[in-house]
């Protein structure tokens, strides 16, 4: 397992667009699967990283769990579908007799009514939406408006507890994983509501050893001791600490959609910082407060698909935090290469008049993938630092001191480094670099039949219909995939 280039898999947030993930998948792994074994690598494993979003962490939850509990990926990508197909409903359209049928003789007399696969579509969502479905989530009461008394602003909220049964019954939670023992590492974003930052929880530890997801501002801990004890006590604002791994309330925070659900609630260490300004960061002091810098309390998290629906940037970073902090590799961090599927297109051949088709539009261009430039961003620092490099060895060759170099090295940056929330060196760009160089992207194509409450569709015949067309089209595109691109796949 330990090769030069390492694989990803992102997985979507979309709702019961989630299916599609799954069939696409299966295609992936038995397609991956088949390489490997022709090229003699049957032992490998099929990715090294699982991310996901919404219900993308859902996904990315029960592959791994599935992986870690019975140390191979053959079975995963049936154990995806069987998760879906027990999630889904039968509404109570498709128990009506040839109710398409009959719908669509009405869209031959006037063909601005939509088919009778669209009806079908549109009704099974409205009665998820006031029924709910018993295994995914269910209405709770109506929450009246006490702040304006306006009864059309009455908030209609839903209870998701039964999807985080449906998920304990697929997935055994804690999830804790670690390179050595060769299984998959899990990542999840969510969003904290008051600090409008990703949060992102890891199966794999950190580089003391513990589980934790850390965010907010960086700088000196509160403390009562000197400014000299104080330099060495330096922290985030907050820390939510997992030591036995990855629970089901972290997943379910990365699918708390907003109005749609409360938020999910989670027990996090907040640390009061030192704001005084000393060096490389601004710090807090507050003589009035003790010198304790630690308390807990309850922060409230959203749906990350508010802010990383396609999580590319977050696992590049967290890649390279590992490698670099936790293995303490400055050089041959292992390559990533990458496999997004987007479940919300980003290109529509006609542009839509009616109101349901309007706003369905709209949810895909908010959602679809937008990594692109991630990647164009990760790709130009790996260049940058490969120009470094070359420039730096060709001023030595040249005669240029180490003392010069080491001056210029040691420079401060002006950006500060997301990892650490401070200036670095110039000596860090070039360190811990990882590159990018395959991404590939695994498009769901939109029928003519699409919807705009698609992601509230968790008919069985749209799950079924999902989980096929994820196979089949992914299959379509593997093809090329595999065709085209046999040496980035190798691991040489």
């Amino acid at each position: 397992m330990n090769s030069s280039i390492h694989r990803a898999l992102i997985f979507q947030g979309g709702g019961s667009l989630g299916a599609y993930e799954a069939g696409a998948y299966k295609d992936i792994n038995e397609e991956l699967s088949g390489f490997f074994r022709k090229e003699g690598r049957g032992n490998e494993p099929i990715f090294h990283i699982v991310s996901g979003t919404s219900i993308g962490a859902i996904n990315s939850a029960i592959l791994v769990s599935y992986v870690k509990e019975n140390k191979t990926w053959e079975g995963s990508g049936e154990r995806l579908v069987e998760f879906w197909e027990y999630v889904s409903k039968q509404s109570s359209v498709e128990s009506i007799p040839h109710f398409a049928h009959y719908w669509d003789s009405w869209r031959k007399l006037d063909r601005r009514i939509a088919s009778g696969e669209s009806a079908r579509r549109y009704f099974s969502t409205k009665e998820f939406i006031f029924k709910g479905v018993p295994n995914v989530f269910i209405p709770k009461a109506p929450l009246p408006d006490t702040r304006f008394f306006d009864p059309s602003n009455t908030w209609y909220i839903y209870d998701n507890k039964p999807l985080k049964e449906s998920l304990e019954r697929f997935a055994k939670f804690p999830i804790s994983t670690s390179f050595e023992d060769g299984e998959p590492r899990l990542l999840l974003v969510a969003v904290d509501v008051q600090e409008a930052i990703p949060v992102v929880f890891d199966s794999y530890g950190k580089e003391d050893g513990t589980r934790k997801s850390e965010y907010g501002k960086y700088g000196r801990l509160k403390s009562g001791g000197s400014a000299k004890d104080s330099e060495k006590n330096e922290g985030f604002e907050h820390v939510i600490r997992y030591n036995d791994g990855i629970t089901a309330d972290f997943v379910l925070a990365s699918c708390s959609v907003p109005v749609n659900y409360d938020y999910t609630r989670l027990d996090v260490e907040n640390h009061t910082l030192d704001m005084r300004k000393q060096g490389d960061y601004t710090e807090v002091e507050d003589n009035n407060q003790p010198s304790s810098n630690v308390g807990n309390s309850l922060r409230f998290f959203w749906d990350g698909g508010l802010l990383a629906n396609t999580p590319l940037r977050q696992t590049i970073l967290a890649h390279r935090h590992y490698w670099h902090k936790v293995k303490k590799l400055e050089d041959n961090i292992p390559r990533l290469k990458f496999g997004i599927i987007n479940l919300h297109p980003a290109k529509q051949e006609y542009v839509p008049y009616d109101y349901d088709s309007v706003v369905d539009r709209k949810n895909d261009i908010i959602y679809h993938d937008r990594t692109e430039f991630d990647e164009f961003v990760a790709v130009l620092a790996s260049d940058y630092a490969i120009l470094a490099k070359s420039l730096i060895k060709l001023a030595e060759e040249n005669g240029a001191s180490k003392e010069a170099l080491q001056k210029i090295l040691k420079e401060k940056t002006k950006v500060l480094f997301l990892a650490t929330g401070k200036h670095g060196r110039y000596d860090d760009l070039v360190k811990g670099r990882v590159d990018v160089d395959f991404v590939v992207r695994l498009e769901r194509k939109n029928d003519s039949h699409t919807i705009s409450n698609k992601t509230f569709d968790f008919s069985k015949t749209t799950i079924q219909q999902l989980i096929q067309d994820g196979y089949k089209e992914t299959k379509e595109q593997m093809k090329e995939v595999l065709a085209g691109n046999r040496r980035e796949l190798s691991d040489t």
